[in-house]
């Protein structure tokens, strides 16, 4: 397992000093959140010479650049916001495997909460689009990390996954607190996504998701051999050394206290 850090944690960063910020404090990886006018420069209107360019800086930094996180989901009324949303993630795909990327967050909420069947019908529609998306993303060697945000919790990533029959490029982003919020234990949620985890978003400040429950999601992940990243989210804060510091201490920390049991099955 691997620690990162969303690029929302330095915004004015442009790529080199992300990656550069990264090495400096012992990360392994970098998240890019396009869409929010960061420093890294990273986004849809970004020129062909931009890319290569981009392309370049990643493949020599030295750092993994393990996901770019728009704002895309597929959880809108009509057909048309979800066709436009389909549009968009084809375009971050192209992008993604333009500069050497390989995972793309995507939404799941929110979740409607209203007439009966409201949520089937949520369920049915983004499960639709996601299958067309991932089968895009699958060619060109991307993953789709669906996110457990909101109230989109882990049973519901499992039924959209269900629905969209299981696509090989079609994972979880398990975001562990937002699952707590919403009345999943750790153990519980874990059961739902169990298998299909690709990525995971944490933060040591975030209610609920304290230290503890973050090294039994950990624990649980390790004991499956996940090899992916726990990427610290932290959005703009005032003292960015401090935050990655502070996850950075506490990740050694967790690793240290996993290491033992994971050594009897072949290492964390």
């Amino acid at each position: 397992m691997k620690l990162a850090f969303m690029s929302s944690v330095c915004p004015r960063m442009s790529l080199p000093e992300l990656l550069q910020t990264a090495r400096s404090f012992g990360y392994e990886g970098v998240e890019l959140r396009p869409e929010w006018k960061h420093g890294h420069g990273v986004e849809l209107d970004a020129s062909a010479e931009q890319r290569r360019q981009t392309a370049r800086i990643i493949a020599d930094g030295g750092v993994e650049v393990c996901c770019l996180s728009p704002g895309v989901r597929f959880c809108g009324e009509s057909a048309a916001e979800r066709d436009a949303e389909l549009d968009k993630l084809r375009r971050y795909v192209d992008l993604a495997a333009e500069v050497g990327i390989r995972r793309i967050r995507v939404f799941g909420d929110p979740l409607p909460a209203g007439t009966a069947g409201c949520r089937t019908a949520s369920y049915q529609a983004q499960a639709e689009y996601l299958a067309r998306a991932a089968g895009a993303a699958h060619q060109m060697g991307i993953a789709l990390v669906l996110e457990t945000h909101g109230n989109f919790r882990a049973c519901d990533a499992a039924e959209v996954m269900f629905r969209a029959a299981w696509p090989a490029a079609l994972r979880v982003n398990w975001h562990l607190a937002h699952c707590l919020r919403h009345g999943e234990d750790v153990d519980e949620a874990y059961r739902h996504v169990k298998g299909r985890v690709a990525h995971v978003h944490f933060s040591l400040e975030e209610e609920k998701a304290d230290r503890a429950t973050i090294m039994r999601q950990a624990e649980l992940l390790a004991a499956d051999r996940y090899d992916g990243f726990f990427s610290v989210e932290v959005i703009h804060p005032p003292e960015w050394r401090d935050v990655l510091e502070k996850h950075a201490a506490a990740w050694r920390q967790m690793l240290g206290a996993i290491a033992p049991a994971a050594s009897q099955r072949g290492g964390v």
